[in-house]
């Protein structure tokens, strides 16, 4: 269902327009200004960026399992459209509480009709008609499995169209009959049957296939009934759902919130030995456990030599020369595939004094 009309929908979304603010969609029948945001309630005390802290006001489903595939605020770029989520344009976006934008009332561009705002670089559409699951802003960024699972596809998913649909792809299977679907990416870190725990790095953001920008198109399918969509966030609104196939809200605590995960943060130390300054002790850390690092030493012409590579956590004695100055830098890598570095401060090696007894 997904894979409908991507490209007919996207052919208008290059069009420039102008800064926007954030703001709730107006009610039903009360007009907004132009090119007006509309986040979803559960932003509305921080506009429309995912930060993890937003509250829906809902209990999750009893099959609720999700956290939010990605780690650090994001704004969001469009979502799931409950009146028609086919990408089909039916002049009606319906978000998952009911509330309702259209052509006529939500703050549209009246030069597209498949979308009723812009984001503030004018260049990208928000909640357009037709939208099947939840887009993010993630520019070349760690894209996260949303629960455990094994992958199912990890490839174009055109193989024969590198610029159609969503691109370069991963699907995971939940073993409760829906998938997570993670599109756009301009790279790919796992492979068919491969198991992924929660918050692990499967991919990189990016534009593959039909995007106008980087981001991540974020899905939940049945796999079921032909991987029919469905809202994380469920129905929450005052009238029947228009689309009858949601399962309620599937975030574990009812809010999208980030995989509870210990994140890597380097810290590096550099410090020369008094009684042989060209000995310098160096240790390298970082939060969690099984990380790997790799450790180098820079070179004071800006050269950098791997010193220590795929080490865990620890420390070294680095010999210098008289008369240069050194500094280190350490990347870590976590068992869940995220990465962090930092670098030392720089230590200098005293000159040799010529005469001078050694």
């Amino acid at each position: 269902m997904r894979v409908l009309v991507f490209a007919v929908t996207f052919l208008f979304l290059f069009l420039w327009g102008v800064p926007v603010q954030a703001s709730q969609a107006p009610p039903p029948g009360q007009k907004a200004e132009k090119y007006v945001r509309w986040s979803y309630p559960s932003q509305t005390s921080y506009g429309s960026i995912e930060d993890g802290n937003g509250n829906t006001g809902q209990g999750p489903a009893p099959g609720a399992f999700l956290t939010l595939p990605f780690m650090g605020p994001h704004v969001v770029t469009s979502l799931f459209d409950h009146c028609y989520p086919d990408y089909g344009v039916n002049g009606t976006v319906c978000r998952y509480d009911g509330t309702q934008a259209s052509a006529k009332v939500g703050g549209p561009d009246p030069s597209f009709d498949a979308g009723y705002a812009q984001t503030p670089a004018g260049h990208d559409y928000l909640y357009y008609d037709g939208h099947d699951g939840y887009d993010y802003g993630l520019t070349y960024e760690p894209v996260a499995a949303a629960a455990p699972g094994v992958v199912i596809l990890a490839n174009w998913l055109d193989p024969n169209c590198h610029s159609c649909l969503s691109g370069q792809t991963i699907e995971i299977n939940h073993g409760n009959g829906l998938l997570t679907f993670y599109g756009h990416l301009s790279k790919i870190g796992v492979t068919i049957g491969q198991y992924v725990a929660r918050g692990q790095v499967i991919g990189i953001s990016g534009m593959t296939g039909t995007a106008t920008g980087p981001h991540l198109h974020f899905g939940v399918y049945n796999i079921h009934r032909s991987q029919t969509p469905v809202d994380p966030y469920g129905w929450s609104g005052t009238y029947p759902d228009p689309y009858a196939w949601d399962q309620g809200d599937l975030w574990l605590t009812g809010s999208p919130r980030f995989a509870s995960i210990t994140m890597p943060s380097v810290t590096v130390t550099a410090v020369a030995e008094a009684a042989d300054p060209t000995a310098i002790d160096v240790s390298w850390s970082s939060p969690g456990s099984g990380n790997r690092y790799n450790v180098y030493t820079v070179l004071q012409d800006g050269t950098m030599k791997l010193w220590s590579g795929n080490s865990g956590a620890g420390s070294g004695v680095f010999q210098g020369r008289p008369g240069q100055s050194y500094w280190f830098w350490a990347s870590a890598t976590t068992g869940l595939g995220w990465t962090d570095a930092s670098g030392s401060p720089v230590v200098v090696v005293p000159g040799v004094n010529h005469g001078e007894a050694q």
